[in-house]
């Protein structure tokens, strides 16, 4: 007869993308008094996964090809 227990846990591939970014105050809009935000890429991506692998902040160019990661650590 089959046990009817739970299985054991297991920790999950799930690969998470991210990709740095700078921000700062945008030049005074004199007529209305307006600041925005202006924001851009650093060049920077870090990838990281629920088993515990991370490439920490890099430069993009440098990542692994996402054929690879995906292989390696399951679907984005």
């Amino acid at each position: 007869m089959p046990s009817t227990a739970a299985g054991p846990w297991a920790t999950e591939h799930r690969l998470t993308i991210r990709t740095q970014t700078e921000t700062r105050p945008g030049p005074l809009d004199e007529t209305t008094g307006d600041r925005w935000a202006e924001h851009r890429h650093t060049g920077l991506t870090l990838v990281a996964c629920n088993c515990g692998y991370t490439t920490g902040w890099v430069p993009a160019a440098t990542l692994p090809s996402l054929t690879d990661l995906t292989r390696a650590h399951g679907g984005t």
